[in-house]
């Protein structure tokens, strides 16, 4: 009895797949089990041929109609029945094994194909996977520290080039705000180039608009290892009230879904390293699950360090999340918290207070004191308080000396620079007063940003020394 049901569908002028490569004891075969294929007029027992389009751009199935006008030996389209299946109870099937053919047009770490049906035609192409292309580009990076940075003002570059890294491109663009009264969006892109020698690709371009597409281009003969990004924290930190949160969301003047461009230039340029850094909060929000989920579903692996400088040998208070995704098969050991200093700081903020004036008078900053929100520096403190980007518009939660006689002096720029370990020889003279401290109230505390990216080098070095070899990797 033949229970061959006969059904008819329409046919466009192209279809698309995705396949799996199997992968049988070490030999590779291409499978094309599919309704699509007697749309495309390949039925069964039809004549094919099989031809590499070049070395590593796939192949091409094609209807043969005139035997005699064969070009090459000739295959079948094959059919699979499935008895106790009702619904596309038989299929046509196209089938390559050939070693030679594969060789020649897929990738040996090709794990899918891409597969297009045009009529009488079917192409093949292989799917570098995002993991697959990483790993490439770090074995073809010219140099194996090398990073891509985005938003920053150059205070984590200067530091990460000190140890060996190199920066490799930088997308720096500072966002206009309802208070500046000129343009502002090269200020930051200054401030790098004052201080970072020997930069690739420099793009002071807003990350909402740029086209990645031509980053990727940029890069493409010359890869980076190490994706090392700052997503705005205004809306995900503290200090910033609920309802600004919200009011900011209606307007779209939210940087919350800046998370998404990102992973935008990172399917680009398929990084083999990416660190995320921000605000410790940002590892429980959504935003972030988002990103973890997605980058995982690439094929990186995830680790998750949360620490305050304070444990790392840095004297502030500021605690940040570093979120670190890698494609390289080898251990990433996080950095081990150390003692906390357990002597005042006063050795070190005494000499620069000559320099510091008295803003003892100041009503805001006398009301930081009534309402419990001014953070000073005492005599007495073990560590200084964290500043903030708003630290030279005297807020009441800006950072403070308080003297023994309890007068308020304000910090001077070295002595915020200092405090944080940022380098003295960081020059902040390509920008203003106020912008100067609104990129030190928003940077990295240094030892503690380099404990995390000096884990991050033994990593990378690790891989290229050949400890991977013995190291499975598991996403």
């Amino acid at each position: 009895m033949n229970n061959k049901v006969s059904i008819s569908l329409n046919s466009p002028n192209r279809a698309t797949k995705q396949l799996k490569i199997k992968n049988l004891s070490g030999k590779r075969k291409v499978v094309i089990s599919t309704n699509w294929l007697n749309l495309f007029d390949f039925q069964s027992g039809d004549a094919v041929v099989e031809r590499s389009l070049g070395k590593g751009k796939g192949f091409v199935v094609e209807r043969v109609y005139d035997l005699f006008d064969a070009p090459i030996r000739t295959k079948r389209v094959y059919e699979r029945s499935y008895n106790k299946r009702r619904n596309n109870p038989a299929e046509s099937l196209l089938e390559t094994s050939s070693k030679r053919l594969l060789d020649e047009s897929i990738p040996e770490d090709c794990e899918s194909v891409h597969v297009t049906f045009t009529k009488g035609k079917v192409y093949v192409a292989p799917i570098k996977t995002l993991q697959a292309r990483a790993i490439r580009n770090a074995k073809n990076a010219k140099d194996k520290l090398s990073a891509f940075a985005a938003c920053t003002s150059g205070v984590d570059l200067f530091a990460m080039q000190k140890e060996g890294f190199s920066i490799h491109s930088v997308l720096e663009y500072r966002p206009q705000e309802r208070r500046d009264k000129s343009d502002l969006t090269e200020t930051g892109a200054m401030n790098v180039l004052q201080n970072i020698p020997n930069i690739c690709n420099f793009y002071n371009e807003d990350i909402y608009s740029i086209d990645v597409n031509r980053i990727a281009k940029d890069i493409e003969n010359n890869p980076y290892t190490i994706f090392h990004a700052s997503p705005q924290c205004d809306d995900l930190s503290n200090v910033k009230g609920e309802k600004f949160k919200q009011a900011h969301l209606d307007d779209t003047t939210s940087t919350m879904d800046m998370v998404i461009d990102m992973l935008d230039i990172i399917r680009a340029t398929a990084p083999p390293c990416i660190v995320l850094e921000n605000v410790s909060g940002f590892v429980k929000s959504e935003a972030y699950k988002i990103a973890s989920l997605r980058l995982k579903r690439y094929g990186y692996k995830e680790s998750v360090f949360v620490g305050d400088a304070r444990d790392f040998g840095g004297i502030t208070s500021r605690k940040r999340a570093y979120c670190i995704f890698s494609v390289l098969p080898v251990e990433l050991k996080l950095p081990t918290p150390s003692p906390r200093r357990s002597t005042p700081i006063w050795d070190i903020v005494e000499p620069y207070i000559k320099h510091c004036r008295d803003v003892t008078h100041s009503k805001s900053l006398q009301d930081g004191i009534t309402t419990g929100r001014l953070r000073v520096i005492t005599t007495e403190s073990l560590h200084s308080p964290t500043f903030l980007k708003s630290q030279s518009r005297s807020a009441k939660d800006s950072c403070v000396i308080q003297t023994s006689d309890n007068r308020l002096l304000w910090p001077t720029e070295e002595l915020m620079k200092r405090l944080m370990g940022i380098s003295e020889d960081f020059d902040l003279s390509a920008v203003g007063g106020v912008i100067g401290s609104e990129i030190i109230g928003q940077s990295i505390d240094v030892p503690l940003h380099m404990a995390l990216m000096n884990s991050l080098k033994e990593h990378i070095q690790a891989y290229f020394s050949g400890e991977a070899n013995c190291l499975p990797f598991s996403a």
